[in-house]
């Protein structure tokens, strides 16, 4: 997908405001287009494994399908739900080391791996968040492999960079995933230090970025900008947020992503954190004079820079801020492991529609359209 970069710059003083008025896409804006290729006559024929090679010299092996760092969907349950399907795992930022190094041993003895787990921290407290990592490696033997995420919503920010520059220089031997940012012309200095680079900001379902700030970027322009950069130094990319479908994730992976992250999609199962919520409706059947009332069930989910989340977690809302996320009531969709199953089987069908052997071969082997409607939405309301 060949792009023009058009800039229009506007004077104003001593400063220019560049305004880029390519058409940057998101995933809505595009589909995969089927052709031959070699030969594949089932689905049970793709290899949904993958090798991880990364520029600090580690190795990682699984299929690069991410829970995100988020309280509902980041914790203990999620995380050993994906890493027994071979997937990649993270957990929020709040857990304590005896609770993560429980997490381990529980692990253990069911023999499932924690080679793709991802510890994460934030920027607050550095000191606190370093040693609550060497506390993880002395008290329960967290050594190599060794994963840790560094969570911000905004890693443009030079504090930032000094905790990525210093969990790097602490924790030489790791894989270090860090973000999250909206442009290329980061992706270099972060990749001196950091492994995989979390890219996507207010493009989740709980996220409010984009209304409160105007900032963001379309996830397809930016995994391709960020995946051309990053690749080009052996460093690897995440696609964090705006999943909808099943289909976005195959998407993100044809355009280069080495890994995406989904929250919102494992938001509603019963693995999630949180009671399930009913709430009744009446409906306009009418039974003995009176309306019919149905019930429907939810799960609570909320972003992280939420006003729930930051009373939650921070003692309340700091009067220099503004919530940057929703709260949201996300229907019950049942057990992960469903869920699990139909993204498993969903990549694996992409593959076979674009003639691709592994996950790995799919952005070799993909073509994308730029499309005006994806979807046939005609019957959608009257869905059981």
């Amino acid at each position: 997908m060949c792009r023009s970069l058009s800039i229009i710059a506007l004077a104003k003083g001593n400063y220019m405001t560049q305004l880029l008025s390519e058409t940057y896409l998101d995933y809505s804006d595009i589909l995969i287009r089927p052709k031959m290729g070699i030969n594949l006559n089932s689905r049970k024929d793709v290899n949904l494994q993958r090798v991880f090679k990364f520029k600090h010299g580690q190795t990682r092996t699984g299929l690069g399908v991410f829970n995100a760092n988020m309280a509902t969907v980041g914790n203990f349950v999620v995380a050993k739900k994906l890493l027994a399907r071979g997937m990649f795992a993270t957990i929020h930022k709040h857990y304590t080391p005896d609770e993560i190094g429980a997490f381990f041993e529980s692990c253990h003895k069911e023999d499932i791996s924690i080679d793709n787990l991802f510890i994460s921290i934030g920027l607050k407290n550095t000191d606190a968040e370093i040693q609550k990592l060497k506390d993880l490696e002395s008290k329960y033997n967290w050594k190599s492999p060794r994963n840790i995420c560094i969570d911000a919503p905004n890693f443009y920010i030079q504090k930032a960079l000094d905790v990525l520059e210093r969990v790097r220089t602490e924790f030489p031997d790791s894989v270090i995933m860090a973000g999250n940012i909206a442009s290329g012309d980061i992706c270099l200095k972060l990749l001196d230090y950091a492994d995989i680079i979390k890219c996507g900001i207010g493009s989740g379902s709980a996220c409010l970025t984009r209304k409160q700030t105007g900032c963001g970027t379309p996830m397809v322009s930016l995994i391709l900008e960020c995946a051309d950069i990053a690749h080009s130094v052996n460093g690897h990319i995440c696609a964090d947020g705006g999943i909808v479908d099943i289909g976005d994730i195959c998407k993100a992976l044809c355009l280069n992503a080495d890994f995406v992250m989904a929250g919102g999609m494992f938001a509603g199962t019963d693995e999630a954190e949180g009671d399930i919520i009913e709430k009744h409706y009446e409906t306009n059947e009418i039974v003995d004079g009176a309306p019919v009332i149905q019930t429907k069930q939810f799960k609570a989910y909320y972003g992280m820079s939420s006003e729930y989340a930051n009373n939650k977690f921070a003692g309340g809302m700091s009067n220099y801020k503004t919530s940057e996320g929703r709260e949201l009531l996300i229907p019950y969709t049942g057990a992960l492991d469903k869920i699990l199953q139909d993204i498993t089987g969903g990549i694996a069908s992409c593959c076979t529609y674009i003639g691709a052997a592994s996950v790995k071969h799919m952005a070799k082997c993909a073509t994308i359209i730029q499309v005006h409607n994806q979807l046939n939405r005609v019957f959608e309301k009257y869905s059981v």
